[in-house]
């Protein structure tokens, strides 16, 4: 508690009508004697006030926050607050969130009994990635006869972590909503296409496709020779994320970045779940993550702590150096989800040329990380000037990034385009897509 005492409303109050009588004085010189006297009452009031100061330790007060949160969602952290004194304590609480916490903290005002506890909550909502380190608590006890007050601020030290992506019980339910389908649907799982990889060569017979023959072998053997194959064990799935500032654009006060993490850290289950190999490149100007593709429960553990540490989207996305890491680090044929956005057709020329470069020798989607203010600007019903220019901007803009997306399709790349808190769906769609007729 702070040494000196703080002026309660009470007091600043009942001192600001003395003060308002003392301009009357002039005018009625009998109320000098009362008017000393109610501020002598006063001022002996404030000292015994004063000396009925709660020692230091009065108060004990701790915080407790979950082991994490998720990026995006709903939480609480608890505040608990316990009196030692020997007396009741009137006690004014204030806790506010930290930048990255939206919410209104916790704010109450108690009436501690002595050993009494109270606990409070903080609900606040995940805005940012990464750990948030609670700010110190504000604490304020009244004097017995509400006068003074003495406060401090205590640091009740506790963080909360956010994390990329959704619940692990989320996640499991999401897999077996997915596996659930695949057995049931249209299309069951099967492996085909590049899941087969190269075995031996042999001499052709009737029957073999011609699209196997290998046509140095052929000419060097003098006979038709043909390659065979065996199934893969394992396919690549390559995740490459613009983390530019682009990506930082705000959708419920949340970046895009941040909520993109949740439909690839989804893909990135389900096909961990499938036993294929999943590996990441985050990049802005530079390469800020790279896992090379691996298999395992591990591995979606290992994207979620690479994730979690990217760097706000404050920097340009430089496409030739994304993909010469790739060029130099993913030698071997895989399927590539790039994520990433634009805002015009001049800004995604730059990512058409490069998507059409990795596609040479990868099996690529694209995916569109859409902004949902555009559609908003278009449904407004105000129709002011303001909102008119608003609407034909708006308008150009999705006009162009259709085009953008067709001309992206043209080069044989799929897209897959929406708003971040709704591409879970339509991402593992397009994912299942190309596996079924063997892509990637």
């Amino acid at each position: 508690m702070t040494r000196a005492p703080l002026p309660a409303p009470r007091l600043i109050g009942l001192a600001a009508a003395l003060a308002a009588l003392a301009l009357l004085l002039p005018l009625l010189p009998a109320l000098r004697g009362p008017w000393w006297g109610l501020t002598l009452l006063l001022g002996g009031l404030a000292l015994v006030d004063a000396l009925a100061r709660p020692p230091r330790d009065a108060l004990r007060a701790r915080r407790e926050a979950a082991p994490a949160d998720h990026v995006g969602r709903r939480g609480a952290w608890r505040v608990v607050v316990e009196s030692v004194a020997g007396r009741p304590l009137r006690v004014r609480v204030r806790d506010v969130p930290p930048p990255g916490l939206e919410g209104d903290g916790a704010r109450a005002d108690l009436v501690l009994a002595p050993g009494a506890q109270v606990t409070l909550e903080a609900p606040f909502r995940a805005l940012a990635r990464g750990p948030h380190d609670l700010l110190p608590l504000g604490l304020r006890v009244r004097g017995p006869l509400g006068l003074l007050d003495w406060q401090a601020l205590e640091p009740a030290p506790a963080r909360v972590v956010v994390l990329p992506g959704r619940p692990a019980g989320e996640t499991q339910w999401l897999l077996a909503r997915v596996a659930a389908e695949e057995e049931t649907g249209p299309h069951p799982h099967t492996r085909r296409g590049a899941d087969w990889e190269f075995d031996h060569l042999r001499e052709w017979v009737p029957g073999d496709e011609l699209r196997r023959v290998a046509w140095t072998a052929t000419a060097r053997r003098r006979v038709p020779i043909v390659r065979e194959l065996k199934q893969e064990r394992r396919s690549d799935l390559m995740l490459v994320l613009d983390g530019g500032r682009l990506m930082g654009s705000l959708v419920g006060g949340v970046t895009k970045l941040d909520l993109a993490l949740t439909p690839l850290l989804d893909l990135a289950a389900v096909a961990l779940s499938r036993g294929e190999r999943v590996g990441l490149l985050a990049f802005d100007v530079q390469a800020r993550a790279y896992l090379p593709p691996r298999a395992g429960a591990a591995q979606l553990q290992a994207l979620r702590d690479a994730l979690g540490r990217l760097p706000s989207p404050t920097e340009p996305t430089s496409w030739p150096r994304a993909a010469a890491q790739l060029e130099a680090r993913q030698r071997k044929r895989s399927l590539m989800v790039v994520f990433s956005d634009f805002t015009d057709e001049v800004s995604a020329a730059e990512i058409e040329r490069h998507l059409a470069a990795l596609s040479h020798r990868h099996a690529v989607v694209f995916v569109a990380v859409g902004d949902p203010h555009l559609d908003e600007v278009l449904t407004t019903p105000d129709l002011g000037a303001r909102a008119a220019f608003q609407q034909a901007v708006a308008g150009q803009l999705l006009v162009e990034r259709r085009r953008v997306l067709r001309r992206i399709e043209r080069l044989g790349v799929p897209t897959v385009d929406g708003e971040p808190r709704r591409l879970t769906g339509p991402v593992l769609g397009r994912y299942l897509e190309r596996r079924r007729v063997g892509v990637g």
